[in-house]
């Protein structure tokens, strides 16, 4: 007789960076619950982080495809006065006035994500985690990644930071350096997840699962010409992304989805629909080997 006690797999979904792109992981998900999958935990970095916390939150693909309909880049950010505020702390030191830099401090990027923040709080109120799930974010002082989770066990091993404010996390996880400012969390100063892990890969590995269904948002453009010194610049950065998420997709049992968006812009909210089709047919094309990995 089969033994009904046999530990079944542990699937788990890995959610990319990618901006307003990250909307291609609704797509994803409605697809992947149309084939009767729904993971057991989900990690995400950067704008995947958002969507990870919704899902473990119990929005359905339908309910976070409303957001997306209401959704607002522009009334999420504001404005940081990096220029004013940079000048009165350089004039402050320099003529002992301290107390006026620490009346108008130092703006740290070109926005604050204390928007975002409020808005990943409303969205998450009077809801409560339904699965476990994991955010990357970048700890400035230390260069290290820092895994945030509501699961007791991760937490216990050492191998993650207990989640205790979501929307901050989220907010922290999205911090692109120059953007947005970092975000103090406890002993950390934290900045964009996608520096260390853009792929969240690892915790789900270290976590036990042992089938991994990853999605990523980025790919090398191979029609590149260099035209201007910032285009080669930023492709060696893009290379060195590429070599990040290389490393970290660089396993057994697993499949990695990546969704056509590169002729998406990350800051278009125009495109948010066009970013879900292209997540969902994405799982389509890889369905069997999506079926034959679980």
């Amino acid at each position: 007789m089969p033994n009904d006690t046999v530990d079944r797999p542990r699937v788990g979904l890995a959610l990319s960076g990618g901006t307003l792109k990250a909307a291609a992981h609704i797509g994803v998900i409605e697809a992947l619950a149309e084939l009767g999958i729904r993971p057991h935990v989900v990690a995400g970095t950067s704008a995947g982080s958002l969507v990870a916390a919704l899902y473990a939150h119990g929005y359905s693909p339908v309910q976070m495809k409303q957001l997306t309909k209401r959704f607002s880049l522009w009334s999420l950010v504001q404005y940081g006065f990096p220029v004013l505020s940079s000048a009165v702390t350089v004039m402050s030191r320099r003529l002992g006035w301290r107390y006026l830099s620490r009346l108008v401090p130092a703006a740290q990027g070109l926005l604050s994500a204390k928007r975002l923040e409020r808005y990943v709080y409303k969205a998450l109120q009077r809801r409560t985690a339904r699965i476990p799930y994991y955010i990357i974010a970048t700890d400035l002082l230390s260069g290290n990644p820092v895994t945030f989770s509501n699961e007791s066990d991760a937490i216990v091993r050492g191998l993650a930071e207990r989640l205790t404010d979501p929307a901050r996390t989220v907010a922290a996880s999205c911090a692109l350096p120059g953007v947005f400012s970092p975000v103090e969390l406890g002993r950390y100063l934290l900045v964009d997840g996608a520096f260390r892990h853009y792929v969240p890969v690892k915790i789900l590995q270290q976590m036990g699962c042992t089938r991994i269904i990853a999605v990523n948002l980025y790919q090398l453009d191979e029609d590149w010409q260099p035209d201007t010194l910032v285009h080669v610049l930023v492709r060696s950065f893009e290379i060195l992304l590429r070599e990040s998420i290389d490393n970290d997709i660089d396993s057994n049992n697993l499949v990695v989805l990546e969704p056509n968006v590169q002729n998406m812009t990350w800051f278009s909210v125009s495109q948010l629909n066009s970013c879900i089709e292209a997540g969902h047919e994405c799982v389509l094309e890889s369905k069997a080997a999506i079926l034959n990995l679980l």
